[in-house]
């Protein structure tokens, strides 16, 4: 069945519940009101006793469950269970277990209120058996008063006669005590008959009422129990929901487009008739318990309006909601997805690898010979950036909405996606709270985006001392070598003045030690290069990193402007977002995953080879 399929006769049956309470205002005796029957008064009070309890169950009908855990003190609200499908779907971080425990839960509570609509079309049906007999004895108690006063004006009605015959006789005769007599006992006759009549008369309208509330009375249990029909198809369709979800692998679970929508169509129902409970029943329900018991204003014709605008407004509350859940297949979405490369996310991983190589080339650098007074520095300058990098890389790692999940936060943040879903299917979401979420995000991005800035510039001025050592070392190999040809001894000294801890002799020994260390220069001259060939690619993927944030955090900003403008937004204006939203977050979260699944741990090693000196624990 279709959300557009629904029909306003399934919520019918409440509203009739109502109404015929009202209707029975006016039929049942109240407790001070005077009666033939001791036993029609009584029903009054086990009326009053029935609606007490309706408007018990009714009130639980409107608090559905996952709203009842959103307005407690809940550490963990619940979600829908079409809000917990669209995050499995929508976000890699939501169990599957997460999903069949909302299915669970829900299954409990359509239980519960089955059990409860149950008890009370028990409870009229025995109201309906007790009025039934009521109703018996007041036809009795009718039938009987009838007859006696029948039987009284017919005696009258011969007393009469008689007396006219007597009073002929008594004139005839000339008596006149015998005359007065007989007129005594006629008077009498006719007043008995008089009573006889009266209370014919009320005990005939006794039995009228009786009827009328034994007919009310079998109107509500048929509506009672049309009402727990109603409750016990939700339950069957929670049931077959929860079975088809306990059905599917939770190893890779591929949730079927039909289940969804089975979801949305059982969900519907589940709010429609929350929202009928609150919005027409409970208000009206509390009016008839005031008059039942302190004589309120509630009348029989004030009820019957009230429900008559119940019934009217039931089809908008079937009708899907103007904010719709999820995004539309039109596809912004699978357009840019289609736009979308590995290569978005390979400058990270090139980082690190580009790193892992470039302490492996410090580590064995010849401190002898590569100037020592750069060299170490160099090494320090990289070990700073490698944690500075750690660092950087471990936030990318921890998304802004699962932060509050580890640190035992009691409020976590949801993803912008589950907030617009929020909003999309539940009335208690408001916008605002989605524009925060939106405003978390933002924050976040901006961090990061500052973060890799910062890093970008670090392995910049890295890589331009770097650059400054090699033409040193470029400079320092000519020198040498020219001095060398020319047997210039005291040049060579002066070129290896504090390269080496020995005076280079005079002689042929003397061009013997130099030449060692010219081929010693040209060796770390050689590494130095390398060295600055990987800074030079570190810089590069460093900044396309810095662009990727950049580009992320703009989008976000995007989504952040797009929603200040909007206050209550439309179906168009909501499909749209949402599509915005579901790739800034892939993006996002996708980043994310290759921070943490891989690079958080590749640089931990690379922090202990700088720690431990260990040149042959690549993790290219």
């Amino acid at each position: 069945m279709e959300l557009e399929e629904l029909s306003p006769a399934l919520l019918q049956p409440q509203v009739t519940v109502v109404a015929t309470l009202g209707e029975l205002l006016a039929t049942v005796p109240r407790r001070n009101e005077e009666t033939l029957l001791k036993s029609l008064r009584c029903l009054y009070w086990d009326l009053e006793d029935f609606t007490t309890k309706l408007r018990a169950t009714v009130k639980c009908m409107d608090d559905t469950w996952w709203r009842r855990n959103v307005t407690s003190d809940s550490k963990v609200p619940s979600a829908s269970l079409s809000q917990a499908l669209a995050a499995y779907r929508s976000t890699p971080w939501t169990p599957w277990f997460h999903v069949t425990m909302e299915a669970w839960h829900w299954q409990g509570t359509v239980d519960k209120r089955v059990d409860s609509w149950a008890q009370l079309a028990r409870a009229a049906t025995k109201l309906c058996s007790v009025c039934r007999e009521v109703a018996t004895e007041a036809a009795d108690r009718a039938a009987a008063a009838t007859a006696r006063a029948r039987e009284l004006q017919d005696e009258a009605a011969r007393d009469g006669t008689a007396q006219e015959n007597m009073l002929e006789l008594v004139q005839s005769l000339g008596r006149q005590e015998g005359a007065e007599v007989g007129g005594e006992h006629e008077a009498q006759v006719r007043i008995d008959a008089m009573v006889a009549a009266s209370r014919a008369t009320r005990a005939t309208m006794v039995r009228q009422r009786a009827e009328a509330a034994l007919g009310l009375l079998e109107r509500l249990v048929a509506a009672c129990d049309k009402t727990t029909a109603f409750l016990q198809e939700l339950q069957r369709r929670v049931g077959d929901i929860k079975a088809a979800l306990e059905g599917i692998d939770d190893a890779s679970p591929n949730v079927p487009e039909d289940l969804v929508a089975k979801v949305a169509v059982a969900e519907r129902l589940w709010e429609a008739n929350a929202c009928l409970a609150k919005d027409h029943l409970l208000g009206t329900l509390q009016d008839i318990i005031n008059f039942l018991f302190n004589g309120g204003p509630a009348s029989p014709c004030g009820v019957a309006e009230r429900c008559q605008r119940a019934i009217e407004d039931i089809p908008r509350l079937l009708r899907p909601p103007d904010r719709p859940q999820g995004v539309s297949k039109v596809s912004p979405v699978s357009m840019e997805l289609q736009e979308m490369s590995p290569a978005l996310l390979q400058p990270q991983a090139t980082m690190v690898a580009t790193l892992d190589k470039l302490v492996a080339i410090t580590a064995r650098m010849d401190g002898d010979v590569l100037l020592p007074m750069c060299q170490p520095s160099l090494h320090e300058a990289l070990r700073k950036f490698t944690n500075n990098l750690s660092v950087t890389v471990h936030d990318a790692g921890n998304i802004f909405w699962h932060r509050g999940v580890p640190s035992g936060c009691d409020s976590t943040v949801p993803s912008l996606s589950q907030a617009l879903a929020a909003y999309a299917s539940t009335s208690w979401t408001t916008w605002e709270h989605v524009r925060s979420v939106a405003g978390k995000w933002l924050e976040s991005a901006a961090t990061l985006d500052s973060s890799w800035a910062q890093l970008t510039r670090e392995v910049t001025k890295l890589r331009d001392a770097c650059r400054h050592v090699d033409l040193n070392v470029v400079a320092m190999e000519e020198v040498l070598r020219k001095a060398i040809k020319e047997a210039m001894v005291g040049a060579i000294r002066e070129a290896l003045e504090g390269v080496i801890d020995y005076d280079v002799g005079e002689g042929v020994g003397g061009t013997v030690v130099a030449e060692h260390q010219v081929r010693g220069v040209t060796t770390g001259r050689q590494q130095a290069k390398v060295a600055l060939g990987l800074l030079t690619h570190l810089v590069t993927a460093c900044r396309k990193v810095t662009a990727f944030y950049r580009e992320l955090r703009r989008r976000v900003g995007e989504i952040v402007g797009t929603m200040k403008g909007a206050e209550e937004p439309s179906h168009d204006f909501h499909a749209a977002l949402a599509a915005k939203v579901a790739v800034a977050e892939l993006l996002w979260v996708a980043s994310s995953q290759v921070a943490r699944d891989y690079l958080v741990g590749a640089l931990e090693k690379i922090c202990t080879s700088f720690r431990c000196g260990d040149p042959n624990g690549s993790i290219a």
